[in-house]
């Protein structure tokens, strides 16, 4: 299957590219050709910079496993490119995933919210030593502002699920 890279990216193939995802986790709950599914899911994981696609699918896919997948394969393709992001890059990634969480912090699927909270968490562990006081600082500010119960106690639950994470050692 051809990968999913984000060259180019135009909303048709964003949606087609989560229409695709969604078949295959719903393929393979319903045990319907596990392997294809799989190979799937594991190709969007491994397409080159597949950022794009993965954020409109965690954005607005309605099925709660390819937003697992999604958030799962963009903490894979940013470790294994990391080295390739630019600083600017390396940070979007970060605070999507931080965004993401506060702005869906009473979403049902708890799951998902843990996957994505897992990924800022470890994207941000990988950039620790390169990040500047002022981005490590600005990353904390929003976190801080959730754990002090500043927009509610879902929120609060998912800024102090972030800290867990980042204390972690995934």
């Amino acid at each position: 299957m051809q990968g999913f890279s984000d060259g180019g990216a135009d909303l048709a193939q964003l949606q087609s590219t989560m229409r695709t995802i969604e078949v295959a986790c719903t393929s393979i709950q319903m045990h319907i050709n596990p392997t294809a599914a799989e190979a799937t899911i594991l190709s969007l994981a491994q397409s080159p910079q597949p950022y794009k696609a993965c954020q409109f699918i965690l954005e607005n896919s309605q099925v709660a496993n390819a937003r697992f997948q999604a958030v799962a394969a963009i903490r894979d393709a940013a470790i294994r490119e990391w080295s390739f992001l630019s600083n600017e890059d390396r940070r979007s990634l970060i605070s999507f995933c931080l965004c993401f969480i506060m702005q869906h912090a009473s979403s049902p699927e708890g799951y998902v919210q843990a996957k994505v909270s897992s990924v800022a968490a470890q994207l941000m562990k990988r950039g620790w030593l390169e990040f500047t006081a002022a981005e490590k600082e600005a990353f904390f500010y929003q976190v801080k502002q959730a754990i002090l119960g500043a927009h509610g106690v879902d929120v609060q639950f998912i800024g102090v699920n972030f800290l867990e994470s980042l204390l972690s050692f995934s």
